[in-house]
């Protein structure tokens, strides 16, 4: 009895685990997978590009083409 009863678990928990790998292939949550990564990776990589220009950002400053190019832009924006 103990057997049959193992066996019937062993055989509903492959059912389940096979149910879940079929959803988990399908073309609909492969898509939504990699729309909330990519959105994810464009998240992050702004997070990560204004922190580093910030940190950076005085020594961009004393390059004189970015100095100058910086300058002209603020004047545009101020107009």
């Amino acid at each position: 009895m103990d057997m049959d009863h193992q066996r019937d678990t062993i055989i509903e928990q492959l059912e389940k685990l096979n149910k879940k790998v079929s959803r988990q292939n399908s073309v609909g949550f492969i898509f939504m997978t990699g729309i909330i990564y990519g959105v994810g990776f464009v998240i992050g990589s702004a997070v990560i590009a204004t922190i580093a220009l910030g940190l950076l950002l005085p020594y961009f400053s004393d390059i004189p083409w970015v100095a100058s190019t910086f300058a002209r832009g603020s004047t545009i924006m101020h107009r």
